[in-house]
């Protein structure tokens, strides 16, 4: 985690930068800010790890899906899950679990839509559509040389197979050191490591004919680590052809296992990084995954920071999805609890998506209260609508918005 000290100096430094730069009237700025907001809402949505069940009780990943959006009380507009490079059925992408939406989900009106985040690693020696074998990280440099063109291309074309909607997130968080394509894993102190391997699988995939049903999502984490100069966000950025959505993710850790930190509010995680981006790039933004652990439970309280979080992202005029990842710190309980209902995933039983904590569900009635408001829906407006039409400046937009 960087200090907020940092965080704050490297943006006011940006936006001091764009301010002056960014062109385009005060009214032409407030009217794509006010349109956004006013007309679009923000999409709820939800991390929702994937079930495997065989035999009776018949349990699956639209089950799960429509459990959860009963307990909340109203249905994600978008899920998201994690997939590595892996060997899938001989292909690089296997349908499953979205045939088990299809299928258990009979109104498609209620079906959402699929944000994959894309992990370019191996859970096992293996060379499936690439020139050597790999165990674990594939290296960004080997990745950009192409050594790996023909998985990707084998991606392409299973995607292309489809006919649903696809947000695809690939190598998220890439600013901090947790992240395996984090430059510094690579003896690297260079961000253009990992732009190059950016856009060498996009244009891969993107080749003509091009997937009409694939959206990219750019998704760093909210504060770079270390908080190097080289090492920041915008350093990252492939540029307005590669992306589609700007994602972000951050959690309250406070006092899990292994962390000991301050209370973290969503105004501290996202204030400042949400402000900048949405004055430098005319994308629409996703927060793709946030979360929080339980403090004492009363002055620092996991429902409360639930009901702030929802209450405070409205302000921020370019925000199109929130998604709150409903697991544990790398679906391991022994880690941190971000959970606001259980899963079968989880418990490791069907049929089991209930309320938290069990004996007051304070958790999933401040989540079910804060989604209820009118703001949050379950449709994620198409790209083309929900891109703004130019960068919109904190100067220009904060009238705008209830404080």
């Amino acid at each position: 985690m960087v200090s907020k000290t940092v965080s704050i100096l490297l943006t006011t430094l940006g936006l001091i930068g764009l301010v002056l730069g960014a062109g385009g009237s005060p009214q032409a700025a407030e009217g794509a800010a006010s349109f956004s907001y006013r007309e679009l809402g923000i999409t709820h949505g939800a991390h929702i790890r994937p079930t495997y069940f065989e035999g009776p009780p018949v349990w699956g990943y639209g089950d799960e899906i429509l459990a959860f959006d009963d307990l909340a009380g109203k249905d994600i507009g978008v899920v998201m899950y994690f997939s590595d490079w892996r060997r899938l059925n001989d292909r690089a992408f296997d349908p499953f679990l979205q045939i088990l939406i299809n299928n258990e989900i009979t109104d498609p009106s209620r079906r959402p839509i699929i944000m994959l985040t894309w992990e370019p690693t191996r859970p096992e020696l293996d060379n499936f559509g690439c020139t050597k074998s790999y165990s674990g990280p594939i290296p960004p440099a080997d990745i950009t040389a192409g050594n790996c063109d023909a998985y990707i291309n084998m991606f392409r074309e299973d995607i292309m197979a489809r006919p649903e909607r696809f947000l695809l997130r690939f190598a998220h968080e890439m600013n901090i050191t947790d992240s395996p394509w984090w430059p510094g894993n690579w003896s690297s102190t260079d961000a253009d490591m990992y732009v190059q391997m950016y856009r060498h699988v996009y244009n891969v995939i993107m080749a003509d004919p091009a997937p009409t049903n694939l959206e990219w999502v750019w998704s760093p984490n909210w504060a770079s680590n270390p908080p190097d100069a080289w090492n920041a966000i915008p350093n990252y950025y492939p540029g307005d052809a590669y992306v589609d959505w700007i994602g972000l993710s951050g959690y309250n850790w406070y006092n899990a296992p292994g962390h000991s930190e301050p209370w973290h509010d969503f105004n501290y995680l996202y204030d400042d990084v949400l402000t900048d981006l949405t004055c430098r790039y005319a994308k629409p933004q996703i927060i793709a995954e946030v979360g929080s652990v339980e403090g004492n439970g009363t002055t620092l309280s996991k429902a409360a920071w639930i009901g702030d979080l929802y209450a405070r992202a409205p302000n921020y005029p370019f925000l199109r999805s929130i998604v709150w990842f409903n697991d544990y710190a790398q679906a391991n309980p022994s880690f941190a609890d971000f959970r606001v209902t259980t899963s079968s995933a989880q418990l490791i039983s069907p049929d089991s998506v209930n309320p938290l904590p069990s004996s007051t569900h304070a958790w999933t009635d401040a989540y079910s209260a804060a989604i209820a408001a009118p703001v949050y829906n379950s449709t994620l407006p198409s790209l083309a609508a929900a891109t703004p039409p130019h960068p919109v400046c904190a100067e220009l937009y904060l009238p705008l918005i209830t404080r």
